[in-house]
C-alpha cells in the first residue's frame, strides 16, 4: 500500500493513513528503546575528599586512568578536580612540591552536574557538551558517573 501511495497510484483515506502511521510509530518505538543515565554510567566511582592533597588526587587519577575526579564530602558532591586544572596551576608558576601538598579544596573546580538514574541519555549527552562529566544519583546519593567515553558504549 505504501509503495502505491508513493507512486501516486493510490490516494488513501484518512483512516488508512492513520493506521499506517500507528504501525510505523509502534515499530519505531520498539527499535528506539529508551536508554537512561544508569544504563551507561560507570558505577565504580573513584572520588576524592576536599581535604585530601592534590598529590593524592593525581595518584588516584593515574591509578584509575581518569582525567578528572568528583570531590565528594560526606556523600555530597562539592567540586571536581581535573588533570588540566592541576596543569594550569603549574603553568601559573606554582612549584610542584608546593602544589602536591595543597588541599584539593584550594584547586578544585565547580561540581559536576547531577542527574537521576532515570534521566534519558540524550539529556545527559547534551550536558556533556558543556561539562566533562555528569554524576548519576539515586535518592540523592551519588551512584555513578557518565563521561563522554561512556557514551561510546552506545555505539
Amino acid at each position: 500500500m505504501i509503495a502505491k501511495i508513493e507512486r501516486k497510484a493510490m490516494n488513501p483515506s484518512y483512516e488508512s493513513v492513520r493506521k499506517i502511521f500507528s504501525v510505523l510509530q509502534a515499530e519505531l518505538g520498539k527499535q528506539n528503546k529508551r536508554v537512561f543515565a544508569e544504563d551507561v554510567c560507570t558505577a565504580k566511582l573513584a572520588s576524592i575528599s576536599s581535604t585530601d592533597t592534590v598529590s593524592r588526587a593525581i595518584t588516584l587519577m593515574r591509578d584509575h586512568g581518569y582525567s578528572q575526579l568528583p570531590v565528594i564530602d560526606e556523600g555530597t558532591s562539592v567540586g571536581s578536580v581535573a588533570d588540566k586544572t592541576v596543569t594550569a596551576w603549574l603553568l601559573k608558576g606554582r612549584e610542584l612540591l608546593e602544589l602536591s601538598r595543597m588541599r584539593v579544596e584550594e584547586v578544585m573546580d565547580p561540581a559536576f552536574p547531577q542527574v537521576d538514574g532515570k534521566t534519558p541519555i540524550d539529556l545527559v549527552a547534551s550536558l556533556l557538551e558543556h561539562y566533562s562529566a555528569v554524576l548519576v544519583t539515586r535518592r540523592g546519593t551519588v551512584k555513578g558517573i557518565v563521561t563522554k567515553s561512556d557514551l561510546l558504549k552506545l555505539v
